[in-house]
């Protein structure tokens, strides 16, 4: 519903038709539309709700984690590896606007004394992409909110055709179910194996694949209302951090939390109720 406070502008979305198939009769996959164009609202401001709203993702030792939590997002960082173990981040319509790119990647200061802070020119002529996860079209209500997508703890580096490909493509209509659709949904993102370092100099591991989880829900609901299977619905991928996949579509590589979880050793979806949390944590789309 438009109101009239609200500054209109314009955002063409380049965004394909998608439609999940459920895997279960009582799990019916949640759809995006996609207008060839369409106009938004700036928000009086950005809601943001918990960023780990179902639980700080954990593995059997805290050693490499470091743990930020920002306005924006929060994360874990791996100071031996120079790059987040994941980064969890809550997304609706509010967090859309237009606030501009930012054009600056920046160290993160908030690490402590003796973790190598990782800059941009770690990555120059490494053949990688600076990898956003929290996408920093997903924090454009202000300029401040999307400059934090360009700290370099929101960063792993991908090969081109993955981030122009399928992982953009799952940001995309990602995007569509929170502007078209009108959902709340709470994403985690990171990083799992070990290709080498930038450059061979021994400052940041490359991945060799990047996953996501996005446990989608109405506008405004949560762990409150995560009541029944039927509440929410979890869509999980990871991706290969290669070359030649930049056409293939997002859909090639779902895969459920329990995978995500045997990769990276980490828990997620806690506070889920257990019954719930088996559920779609076992679950493709």
């Amino acid at each position: 519903m438009a109101v009239p406070q609200f500054r209109r502008i314009r955002l063409l979305l380049a965004l394909a038709p998608a439609l999940l198939a459920a895997c279960a009769p009582d799990a019916v996959a949640p759809t995006a539309s996609a207008p060839e164009e369409a106009s938004y609202y700036t928000y009086p401001s950005a809601i943001y709700r918990s960023h780990v709203e179902f639980g700080t993702p954990y593995d059997a030792s805290t050693t490499n984690d470091y743990v930020i939590h920002r306005r924006t997002h929060s994360l874990s960082h791996h100071c031996g590896e120079g790059g987040p173990n994941w980064v969890s981040w809550n997304l609706n319509k509010t967090h859309y606007g237009d606030a501009p790119r930012s054009t600056s990647f920046t160290a993160d200061t908030g690490l402590p004394t003796g973790c190598y802070r990782v800059v941009s020119s770690d990555y120059t002529n490494s053949g990688y992409d600076r990898g956003h996860m929290v996408r920093s079209e997903e924090r454009t209500w202000s300029s401040t909110d999307n400059q934090a997508t360009f700290v370099m703890t929101n960063v792993l580096p991908q090969r081109h055709d993955l981030n122009a490909g399928p992982w953009l493509k799952f940001e995309t209509y990602l995007q569509g179910l929170a502007q078209n659709s009108n959902k709340e949904i709470y994403v985690i993102s990171g990083g799992r194996g070990n290709a080498g370092t930038l450059l061979g100099a021994g400052k940041v591991v490359i991945p060799t694949h990047t996953w996501k989880i996005a446990v989608v829900m109405p506008y405004g609901h949560g762990l409150a209302q995560a009541t029944s299977n039927s509440s929410l619905q979890v869509i999980a991928v990871m991706m290969p951090n290669t070359t030649g996949i930049i056409s293939a579509p997002w859909t090639n590589y779902k895969t459920t939390v329990d995978n995500i979880e045997y990769y990276t050793k980490y828990n997620f979806l806690d506070k889920l109720p257990d019954s719930i949390e088996s559920y779609w944590e076992s679950r493709v789309y």
